[in-house]
């Protein structure tokens, strides 16, 4: 704007004929009083309320320190079987593999098989046909899928998880509790209220136009490979993805066997 087209200056629009220091002043109580624009609409959010996972002390005595002991007895010398599971089928392929405890190698805490080139692209071609119906579900449905998955963790599955990440993990019990337990539950319900908070979002309108923006899930499918010394960063790898709509295709061992899912 050239200089000659400029306005005098003058008290700001809005504030009263007053110093700027007075008006800085004035500033706050003015911003708390305004109110929107007629016409503009905004979006109702329903805040979905969560907390953090207690850490258990596990005490002499505790009903949780019974319960972890209870636990590591009944998984003394068993071997866990992990199939592969594609659309819902247990497969196992001739490449069979045993895992063992890192502090007892004679203990087999789990078997498994690799699965080959045709097991792969059968289970990728399961999961995009199942990604079609899985897509049409309300957020809010498949939030309460890990609601209720980590409230398994927190309750009745606890102890169990928690052997199972000692024993095949070689991790002490404040360090099982952190990962497998607290760590895990957090990413579950975290994760599923922010997915049901994020689809609220949507765009201002004003009167008479409305604005609004679909989400959608990615296109294919998400290869979650789990590392071998975290529960819950592998339940999170997976199951980040197919709370928004990504199929994934799993490998971690143990957590699908505690839920009692695949």
């Amino acid at each position: 704007v050239p200089p000659s087209a400029r306005a005098a200056p003058g008290p700001a629009r809005g504030f009263p004929s007053a110093p700027c220091r007075e008006r800085s002043m004035l500033l706050p109580l003015l911003l708390r009083r305004a109110r929107p624009r007629a016409g503009l609409r905004w979006q109702h959010r329903v805040a979905v309320e969560v907390a953090n996972e207690p850490i258990l002390e596990f005490k002499p005595g505790s009903p949780e320190r019974q319960a972890l002991q209870k636990a590591l007895d009944d998984l003394k010398d068993k071997t866990e079987e992990i199939p592969c599971v594609v659309g819902g089928e247990e497969v196992w392929t001739a490449d069979v593999q045993y895992q063992v405890s890192p502090f007892k190698h004679s203990h087999k805490v789990a078997k498994y098989c690799y699965a080959d080139k045709d097991l792969l692209n059968k289970a990728i071609n399961a999961a995009l046909a199942a990604r079609k119906e899985w897509d049409l579900r309300p957020v809010q449905d498949r939030a309460q899928i890990f609601f209720k998955a980590a409230d398994m963790l927190s309750g009745p599955k606890r102890a169990e998880i928690l052997a199972k990440t000692m024993i095949g993990q070689a991790k002490t019990v404040i360090q099982a509790e952190i990962d497998a337990a607290a760590e895990l539950i957090d990413f579950f319900r975290f994760n599923a209220k922010y997915a049901v908070e994020l689809e609220q979002e949507q765009p201002l309108s004003v009167s008479p136009s409305t604005n609004s923006m679909v989400y959608r899930g990615l296109e294919g499918f998400v290869a979650a490979v789990s590392p071998f010394n975290f529960t819950a960063i592998g339940g999170n790898l997976a199951g980040a993805p197919a709370l928004m709509v990504s199929i994934r295709a799993l490998g971690m061992l143990y957590l699908p066997v505690v839920l009692g899912c695949s």
